[in-house]
């Protein structure tokens, strides 16, 4: 009796040593991170539990937010430098974040910031003062790492294999597409062409009309809609890399569309918001807008509002894009993920 009382004891304890050794494990993966957003007017903030070994998001814990108007800053400042004002409320912003995150038992923390940090003379050195002053690891992104952290992002929220996967962003002025190379490494399509200049080559070069006096193409009759689709689909098929344009059309890619034109714009004109719009949506959006003024659009951006729809139409067709999947993604998101930036 007292042998199998000795072997029960014996299995248990090493049972248990088992289950704390995996448990163990299984947490030493998993780490408690802040990734800072450093926008142009909000300091973003998402904390979050990490998988560092797969860069999934595990569970989030709270996402803050304080608005530092950084752009208003610069747009008001005479030689092109942030004033001492605003840099003294973004660190002060930051650092009233961190409190929150160290209550929080966070142990990585990480910041980016963009465009209007790589505008800014002084933009470089305020960065350099942050990490100083709050110890946050902090940097300036170029436009490829600001597509990498969208692609990012967009993983977590649609949990879609990388290989699978090509985010599409459209900015006003630069156009951004990123995927993944069989290796394994990014990669990139950057074009400055993208929703204001389009509108304004349609006003140049297929209105002849001068852009510095005409804002607006609308109306824009079919004739001139027609050359200005195939004005875009010849720029799209000779200028987006190859490999990019083989992989959408012989592969079973989820094109994911970021940003406002996507989000906002072609939803808008199409009539209605789902998880996916296609390339017959698209087309008959724009024919049902073709020939109408600012006025019939009812928005502040009417001016772009037909050629979006132009524009992503003679993308999807020249790249052979089916159908594309409108999301609001959090920058945040993706750097929370990014082995790049921890």
């Amino acid at each position: 009796m007292r042998l199998s009382i000795r072997l029960a004891l014996l299995t248990g304890l090493i049972i248990c040593l088992t289950c704390a050794t995996n448990g163990f494990a299984q947490s030493e993966s998993v780490v408690r991170r802040a990734a800072f957003d450093i926008g142009s007017a909000v300091i973003k903030c998402t904390i979050a539990d990490v998988d560092v070994a797969t860069g999934k998001i595990v569970e989030p814990i709270e996402i803050l937010a304080e608005k530092v108007d950084f752009a208003e800053d610069l747009a008001r400042s005479y030689d092109s430098n942030f004033s001492r004002d605003i840099m003294d409320a973004g660190i002060e912003a930051l650092e009233k974040i961190k409190r929150v995150a160290v209550k929080h038992n966070v142990k990585e923390y990480s910041a980016a910031g963009g465009a209007v940090f790589r505008s800014a003379r002084n933009g470089r050195a305020y960065f350099v003062r942050i990490e100083e002053e709050t110890g946050i690891p902090s940097r300036i992104v170029s436009e490829q790492q600001a597509a990498m952290l969208s692609y990012h992002a967009v993983r977590q929220v649609l949990d879609s294999s990388a290989r699978d996967l090509l985010v599409w962003d459209i900015g006003g002025g630069s156009m951004q597409m990123t995927s993944r190379h069989m290796d394994g490494g990014l990669l990139f399509y950057i074009d400055p062409m993208a929703s204001v200049s389009f509108k304004n080559v349609v006003i140049g070069t297929i209105q002849e009309k001068n852009i510095a006096t005409v804002s607006s193409p609308n109306p824009i009759n079919a004739q001139e809609v027609a050359s200005a689709l195939t004005n875009i689909k010849t720029h799209a098929a000779t200028s987006v890399p190859p490999l990019i344009t083989s992989r959408l059309r012989h592969s079973n890619m989820i094109v994911a569309g970021i940003g406002g034109v996507h989000y906002y714009g072609i939803p808008e004109q199409i009539g209605r918001r789902d998880t996916v719009f296609t390339r017959d949506d698209v087309a008959k959006a724009m024919e049902e807008w073709t020939g109408k003024n600012d006025e019939d659009f009812e928005s502040e951006f009417a001016a772009t509002r037909l050629t979006n729809l132009i524009l992503v139409l003679g993308y999807m067709d020249a790249l052979g894009i089916k159908e594309v999947h409108p999301l609001v993604i959090n920058q945040s998101d993706g750097l929370l993920a990014a082995p790049e930036f921890w």
